[in-house]
């Protein structure tokens, strides 16, 4: 049996010792590669870390790929995908799911509901844009933003340009989409292989609007509609990943993609509906591992 692996730039994640438990119990072994001591080679492919190639003997990789160095992760995970070792989620899909914009063009693409979204660059020209497109209010988001960090809803086409300048001047890229009425709720789906293991609801401390655990919503475990798990495979499936938590937000009277993480934490989300994440994750490894 050949091992299986967590690639990561912060490898002392708690949730990365409940992979290695569940890999204990499933007789797999989960090695926790640190993305930052590692190097990519491009021919022949393989990675490089104290002078071995970590590809050898490794069947398959979870990549969990967030804002600490993205593109150097991404290009480890290149090396170990032409090296052959299968992974849950390829390197498109992440580029895809890391970045607001071109999710929202492939939901666009395939008609799923999700807020409308623009891009562009200079502010004036941006928000004029948006204003046009579905007005006030609206929410501002940095390209790779995560955990509501770099989420700003914005009442007016005053408070839109000052927002957009700011960022503008330190070089971010941004999107801005449509504020989804009434704000301050999410359903998180977590998405593996086209099956839905589960979901939670997370509410907003008062006041606020952006409804992430990590910002201090409640999480409870709550039963998904065939509704609401049609679209997030699907969402899933749009962007092209096999793991993926998959946000979605009331919209009046429907619930619309917000997200598709492909990277997705999952301590408040096995906490609240007892799903064994780390578990799956491992056995979805070993499959992958199997079939390579």
């Amino acid at each position: 049996m050949s091992d299986v692996a967590v690639l990561t730039a912060k490898p002392d994640l708690a949730i990365y010792e409940e992979l290695e438990k569940a890999g204990e119990m499933l007789g797999v072994r989960v090695r926790i590669l640190d993305a930052l001591r590692l190097a990519a080679l491009d021919a022949p492919p393989h990675c490089w870390q104290d002078g071995q190639q970590t590809a050898a003997g490794l069947g398959a990789v979870l990549p969990r790929v967030g804002n600490w160095r993205p593109d150097s992760v991404l290009a480890v995970l290149t090396s170990l995908r032409r090296a052959g070792v299968a992974s849950l989620n390829e390197v498109g899909a992440i580029r895809a799911g890391r970045d607001h914009w071109e999710t929202a063009c492939a939901l666009a693409a395939t008609g799923l509901p999700h807020p409308e979204t623009v891009a562009g660059s200079e502010p004036e020209t941006l928000a004029a844009a948006a204003a046009a497109a579905f007005g006030f209010p609206c929410v501002v988001k940095q390209r790779g933003s995560r955990e509501g960090i770099g989420v700003i809803r914005c009442a007016g086409r005053a408070e839109l340009e000052a927002v957009l300048d700011s960022l503008w001047r330190v070089g971010d890229e941004v999107v801005v989409q449509r504020f989804c009425p009434p704000g301050g709720v999410s359903r998180r789906i977590l998405v593996l292989d086209g099956q839905v293991l589960g979901a939670t609801e997370h509410l907003a401390p008062a006041g606020e609007f952006r409804s992430n655990a990590a910002r201090g919503a409640n999480v409870r475990a709550v039963a998904a509609d065939e509704q609401m798990r049609d679209l997030s495979i699907c969402a899933a499936r749009t962007v092209g990943l096999g793991f993926a938590g998959v946000d979605l937000i009331p919209d009046t009277d429907r619930w619309v993609v917000a997200e598709v993480n492909p990277s997705p934490g999952w301590r408040h989300f096995a906490a609240a509906t007892g799903v064994p994440v780390a578990e799956r994750l491992v056995q979805a490894l070993r499959r992958r591992a199997g079939e390579r």
